[in-house]
């Protein structure tokens, strides 16, 4: 191609550029870098992509790991709720060296336990964990606390899942 004086420096411009996009030489003169351009973007979205969709299953597995996979209490560490209390009458306890213990408890019970609740054996316990002990086994909040707690772990084999605690509600030695 010749160039005339008649010939405007566009025209040329627009020749080259044509001549370069239907096949031509890659690189030379008319070439925009289009072509590279296009490689780099679709590396970079693909590694965005990549990113997100990791993000994405983490996000994922950290919802699941406090949802559906959360380790469930174990039995020892579940805290009932408490019901109603259910008082037993008062009783009269003979202990050793010819003294004797006043006692009357309520029980603490499970929500949900019956509201009709034969103490009938716990009472039996009561005078099972209380007779023939001396006063001085008896004597001072540690000594009750003990007792108490016995008593609990008594009462809670004898009525399972249905008592929370044991309430002193009178206590006297003579």
């Amino acid at each position: 191609m010749t160039m005339t004086a008649t010939d405007r420096p566009d025209r040329i411009a627009n020749e080259v550029s044509a001549k370069t996009s239907k096949g031509g030489a890659k690189g030379g003169p008319g070439d925009t870098g289009k072509g590279k351009a296009k490689g780099k973007d679709k590396g970079k979205k693909s590694k965005k992509k990549l990113i997100i969709i990791a993000l994405v299953t983490l996000m994922l597995g950290v919802v699941a790991k406090f949802t559906v996979l959360a380790p469930s209490a174990p039995a020892g560490e579940h805290k009932p709720v408490p019901g109603h209390v259910v008082a037993m009458t008062d009783m009269t306890l003979n202990l050793a060296g010819g003294h004797y213990l006043r006692i009357k408890l309520a029980l603490q019970t499970v929500e949900g336990a019956p509201e009709e609740f034969d103490t009938s054996e716990a009472a039996q316990a009561v005078i099972d964990q209380f007779s023939d002990r001396s006063v001085a086994e008896l004597t001072g909040e540690a000594a009750r606390l003990k007792a108490k707690t016995e008593l609990l772990g008594k009462l809670q084999k004898i009525y399972p899942k249905q008592i929370m605690d044991v309430i002193y509600t009178e206590f006297f030695t003579q």
